[in-house]
């Protein structure tokens, strides 16, 4: 059996991983670098079949799911973290329609936004 503390600090480690690729992709798509920013497999809209996954979301939500599911089997609550906005972001672009463009660098300039705040409330 893995001890809880082992847990712990891998979950540290995918949470600082996903932060610093996520800031990275966050960063080209608010500049309008990247309009598929938020299209991941996994939250593609019915709507926009042939939208281009992303292969970096793709790898950031697999990421996120891996922290998601360390959590609850840590008994930690996921609300608010960037694991799990990360899914709410890309569900949100997603319903989006036809403006992908416009809504990636607004949705990214938005998260990049809380990751500061996050991360100023760390401090």
């Amino acid at each position: 059996m893995v001890s809880k503390a082992k847990l712990y600090a891998q979950l540290d480690r995918l949470e600082d991983e996903l932060e610093e690729r996520l800031v990275v992709h966050l960063e080209a798509a608010a500049t309008g670098a990247n309009d598929f920013a938020f299209c991941a497999t996994d939250f593609r809209a019915a709507s926009r079949p042939n939208d281009r996954i992303d292969a970096e979301a793709d790898a950031l939500v697999h990421l996120g799911r891996r922290i998601l599911t360390l959590r609850e089997k840590l008994g930690e609550s996921s609300a608010g973290t960037p694991a799990e906005r990360l899914c709410w972001y890309c569900r949100k672009w997603g319903e989006a329609g036809d403006d992908g463009r416009t809504a990636a660098r607004e949705l990214a300039s938005d998260f990049l936004q809380e990751i500061g705040q996050r991360q100023a409330g760390e401090d």
